[in-house]
């Protein structure tokens, strides 16, 4: 096995960023997500983003990308997940492809999705060809941790931004991202209801639309000068993944937004099944290496 060592992260939390401006670099992070209906047409279900895992195993390194999104772009209206997603990712001369994603291999879901069945999330392993597509990871060290978010004390009024399809203009050769602004409405230490269950999110202001689903969510806040000359490095991160309609306990739509937060994005990546494909994956890696 060849080891790709060649990473592109997404964003460098370490240099400053010297404009209020998002870097037009932040709609390469995404990637669209289709199904086939019964007459075999491709139809947009949501967004997905590439998330990067550097590992390390008893001297090995290697790195591991994921095609992240919720679970709903995964699954069948009666709750079976797709046998394949198609995805459509941009080349770099300016057009797209559209790669087939397994879903099952040998019998076997590739899929992983978290322990906590009221979570919102599922990835699958996915690496496109960085030489091929106009794509950039997002790194596993930009996801916001819960440790983050206390130290900045991010809360309702502070303004988030997600980049993803819009339903009405996706591209008709490549994929055209739409960014969207919003702010936090709620973050509650109690779980919010969902249906006959009760799970962890953040309420946002904007209002949903499906194309969406699955878009990553990010906070931001620019580098500035203080009263010195020492320069605040600006701070990019992954906040949390759009979910779907915030509903109330009647289960009729608000209005708002519902995202599920980053840091369970951490958790999923670190679920045993995940951890175990890691674990088969270091094993190639070292038997490739007695040959």
């Amino acid at each position: 096995m060849k080891l790709r060592s060649l990473v592109v992260l997404l964003f460098c939390t370490s240099l400053p960023l010297f404009s209020a401006k998002i870097p037009s670099q932040v709609k390469k992070s995404v990637a669209f997500i289709f199904v086939k209906d019964s007459v075999n047409r491709l139809n947009p279900v949501g967004t997905g983003f590439f998330v990067l895992m550097n590992a390390q195993q008893n001297g090995d390194t290697a790195n591991f990308g994921y095609l992240v999104t919720t679970k709903s772009s995964f699954k069948r209206q009666n709750g079976t997940f797709y046998d394949s997603l198609y995805v459509r990712i941009n080349r770099k001369d300016g057009y797209s492809d559209t790669l087939i994603i397994p879903m099952i291999q040998n019998g076997v879901p590739r899929y992983f999705v978290h322990q906590d069945s009221t979570v919102d999330l599922a990835m699958v392993p996915a690496y496109p060809e960085m030489s091929r597509y106009d794509f950039l990871f997002t790194p596993v060290n930009m996801i916001a941790s819960i440790d983050f978010l206390k130290k900045e004390s991010i809360g309702e009024g502070d303004e988030l931004f997600s980049t993803g399809m819009l339903n009405s203009h996706i591209g008709l050769f490549k994929n055209i991202p739409a960014v969207r602004f919003t702010r936090i409405v709620q973050i509650s230490e109690e779980k919010y209801q969902a249906g006959k269950t009760f799970t962890e999110l953040y309420v946002i202001e904007s209002p949903f639309s499906s194309g969406s689903n699955g878009s990553p969510l990010y906070y931001y806040t620019a580098s500035v000068r203080d009263t010195g000359t020492a320069i605040v490095a600006a701070k990019f991160l992954l906040a949390g993944i759009i979910s779907g309609h915030y509903l109330n306990a009647s289960g009729e739509r608000t209005g708002l937004t519902s995202a599920v937060p980053a840091y369970k994005l951490i958790e999923l990546m670190n679920t045993p099944a995940a951890a175990e494909e890691r674990n088969k994956e270091f094993l190639r890696l070292h038997q490739g290496k007695k040959k």
